[in-house]
C-alpha cells in the first residue's frame, strides 16, 4: 500500500507539470559529461519527484575525478548537480604504465594523458601514496617545485629528484623538509647552486650537501658544502 501511495503521488506531481526539464551541472571541468549523466540516472521528461537524488549523488561520487558532489531539485523542473573535482598534480609511472594522480595520490585517469605531460613525473610501485607527502613539501618550496621534472622512489625509503635542467638531487630518508629548504636557499638566483654546471647534489647525509660538478668543468671529482 505504501509503494502504491508513493507512485500515485509521483504520478500526480508529474501530471501537474513537475517533470525534469533541465539538468544543470556546476563545477565540471575535466569529468566527462556523458559519464556524469549516465551515473546520475535521470533525463528530461522524468518525474521530478520520481528520481532518486541520493542514488544519483552516490553514483557520481564513485567517478575518480570527483572529490565532492551534491544533487538537488530546483522547482519547477531542474536538477542541479554541483561537483568539486580533484586537481591533477603529477603523472605516476610504474612498470611502463602511466596514470594521472592528484596531490593525495588518488588515481584520476589512465588514458588521454597527453594534455598533462607538463606535470612532474613520480616513479615507483608505491609512489602515489608517498608522493602526497613529497608534493606537500614541494608546495612550500616553489623554487624547487617549478624546476622538478621527475621524482623517483628509491627502495620505498627516499626520493631522487630529477630537475628540468638535468641535475639529480638525492634526498635523505628523514628530514626531507630541511633538505629541501637548504637546497632552495642555496640554489635560488642567477648565481645559485642550481644555476651552475652541476651533475648531482647529494643531501642524504644530515648537515652536509655534496655536489658533483659536470666532468668538463670540474676541477675536482666532488666537493662538500
Amino acid at each position: 500500500a505504501g509503494s502504491f501511495a508513493v507512485q500515485k503521488s509521483v504520478d500526480i506531481t508529474a501530471s501537474a507539470g513537475f517533470k525534469i526539464n533541465d539538468i544543470l551541472v556546476v563545477g565540471r571541468r575535466h569529468t566527462a559529461p556523458e559519464e556524469l549523466l549516465s551515473r546520475l540516472g535521470m533525463q528530461a521528461g522524468d518525474p521530478l519527484f520520481g528520481v532518486s537524488i541520493a542514488g544519483g549523488q552516490n553514483a557520481i561520487a564513485q567517478i575518480p575525478w570527483i572529490r565532492n558532489v551534491t544533487v538537488a531539485r530546483r522547482l519547477p523542473g531542474t536538477i542541479v548537480v554541483t561537483i568539486e573535482e580533484r586537481q591533477p598534480a603529477a603523472l605516476w609511472q610504474y612498470q611502463k604504465k602511466l596514470s594521472l594522480i592528484d596531490a593525495s595520490g588518488h588515481v584520476l585517469s589512465e588514458s588521454n594523458l597527453d594534455g598533462w605531460r607538463h606535470l612532474p613525473l613520480v616513479v615507483g610501485e608505491h609512489a602515489p601514496q608517498d608522493a602526497a607527502a613529497l608534493l606537500g613539501l614541494l608546495h612550500a618550496e616553489p623554487v624547487i617545485a617549478e624546476k622538478l621534472a621527475a621524482a623517483v622512489r628509491i627502495g620505498n625509503r627516499r626520493w631522487d629528484l630529477r630537475l628540468k635542467n638535468g641535475v639529480l638531487v638525492k634526498l635523505p630518508e628523514k628530514d626531507v623538509e630541511l633538505a629541501l629548504r637548504r637546497l632552495a636557499t642555496l640554489g635560488d638566483g642567477e648565481n645559485g647552486l642550481l644555476a651552475r654546471d652541476v651533475r648531482h647534489i647529494d643531501l642524504r647525509i644530515a648537515g652536509k650537501l655534496v655536489v658533483e660538478p659536470v666532468p668538463d668543468t670540474a676541477a675536482k671529482d666532488n666537493k662538500q658544502i
